[in-house]
């Protein structure tokens, strides 16, 4: 059966979902060269090309700091190390918070959390601990000469209903809406060298 696209109200939990993980990858000046959003017997698949102007480091070390993850997208209401596994691999704690239309809620995921330092990072839910049945988050990063190149892909299954209502659209407009303040958090971050503070930058 062939894949279909994904309608979903601009104020669902799974729009802030999308918007929190987008919003983090963007840097001013960047490109968005594409983004899919689509839906399979109720899973989720996410893919961008992105392009922002700071180097593969500095991105690198933005992504995989989950302790001030959140001071990086207003969409993350917490973002925390937690205890590592048993094999040592890092382990993750995220809570994005969304609304349909008078109805909140907030997304929490407990994750694995897989590095391959300045080349990508991959996060895997735990489903017994999260609000997905199914979560695999991969950031690729690469060098460019305008910074750096970011494949991003994201399969989801939340364990909450999502209504198929107006589309893709919803989902682009929020990241246009939020994308600035993000963008210049993270470069500040390149520019600096250090995570800036939710309170340094508007």
């Amino acid at each position: 059966m062939g894949q279909k696209v994904i309608r979903v109200s601009q104020g669902s939990p799974v729009v802030f979902l999308v918007v929190g993980f987008f919003a983090v990858c963007t840097a001013q000046p960047a490109e968005i060269a594409s983004l899919s959003v689509e839906r399979d017997k109720g899973r989720i698949y996410i893919s961008a090309d992105i392009v922002i102007a700071a180097p593969r480091s500095d991105v690198f070390a933005a992504l995989s700091d989950y302790d001030r993850f959140s001071e990086l997208s207003d969409r993350y209401v917490e973002s925390r190390f937690t205890e590592p596994a048993e094999d040592g691999t890092p382990r993750i704690y995220t809570v994005v918070e969304g609304c349909i239309l008078f109805f909140c809620r907030k997304v929490k995921r407990h994750a694995r959390l897989e590095l391959n330092e300045n080349e990508s990072l991959v996060t895997i839910a735990e489903p017994e601990n999260s609000d997905l049945e199914y979560g695999r988050e991969e950031w690729l990063l690469e060098s460019v000469p305008d910074g750096t190149r970011i494949l991003y892909t994201h399969v989801m299954d939340p364990d909450f209903w999502v209504p198929p209502v107006i589309g893709i659209w919803a989902i682009r407009r929020a990241l246009n809406n939020d994308a600035l303040t993000s963008a210049r958090r993270v470069e500040k971050m390149a520019l600096e060298g250090a995570t800036p503070g939710p309170d340094s930058i508007p």
